[in-house]
């Protein structure tokens, strides 16, 4: 394959001395590893190596997505905010841009958008920065706010009320979402119930008397229930975190350029 081929999203990974892992997760990785060897190693067995670096990294991938979640939910917020204070600028009197400069520092999670917008450039264009930031999980409402911005432009539209419109549909969107999740706030407590199950089985046999753990770890059949149960709950989790985030406000495509963008 030649270079010019290779997609773009994957000559920063494949470029020599680049790890495949993002910094952030070097460091667990390599502890997971080193604690599997050292289970393996005080158990006497090579179950522990089996086990433990998948469930760690699906672990490890569940926190990592809620935590995208939260952040995206923040900026969902902070544009909410946004739209809010624009439109009270508007309707004290100021003229758009001024406006928007204005609300925009209301905001601390849209710092990033304050301090690039306040560069003085010649040929800066407002509507193309907003379509441009939209591209951000999160704030995918700034590209409705770059249309109706092109729309007063060109149009004479009045800006207010595309606002308010906007600032409506956002906060009508976030109410939905908080009652999804309350919905599933208790789907989520069966699934961890279920998926803990197994620990609390083997903490009851131990209790009893008996050595689930020996069975588990040396004895051919029980090796492969514990391979078998530990893929069937990993894979329950993935699959409940697969329905949660189709429920979610945010498009799917989004989703998949902000997975591309964590390797950058």
């Amino acid at each position: 394959m030649k270079v010019a081929e290779i997609p773009e999203s994957l000559r920063y990974v494949l470029r020599p001395g680049r790890s495949l892992l993002p910094p952030g997760r070097r460091l667990p990785t390599v502890a997971t590893g080193f604690a599997a060897v050292l289970l393996s190693l005080i158990c006497r067995s090579l179950m522990p190596l089996l086990v433990v670096p998948p469930t760690a990294a699906i672990l490890g991938h569940r926190r990592a997505r809620r935590r995208s979640w939260a952040e995206q939910d923040a900026q969902r917020e902070a544009v909410t905010g946004l739209c809010t204070a624009l439109r009270a600028e508007l309707e004290a009197g100021l003229q758009p841009k001024a406006a928007f400069m204005s609300a925009i520092w209301s905001r601390p999670e849209l710092r990033d958008m304050a301090e690039q917008a306040s560069v003085p450039s010649p040929s800066f264009d407002l509507v193309r920065f907003l379509a441009a930031q939209a591209r951000r999980p999160g704030r995918r409402a700034l590209r409705s706010l770059a249309a109706c911005w092109h729309a007063a432009d060109r149009h004479g539209v009045r800006l207010t009320e595309a606002v308010a419109g906007i600032e409506e549909g956002l906060r009508a969107e976030s109410s939905r979402a908080r009652a999804v999740t309350v919905e599933l706030a208790g789907i989520r407590a069966t699934i961890l119930l279920l998926a803990a199950l197994p620990a609390f089985g083997i903490a009851l046999g131990l209790a009893l008397g008996a050595d689930p753990l020996d069975m588990l770890l040396h004895h051919t059949p029980g090796q492969l229930c514990l391979v078998l149960g530990v893929g069937l709950d990993l894979c329950g989790l993935l699959w409940t975190d697969r329905l949660v985030s189709g429920l979610r406000p945010e498009p799917r495509q989004d989703r998949v350029r902000h997975a591309q963008e964590a390797w950058a």
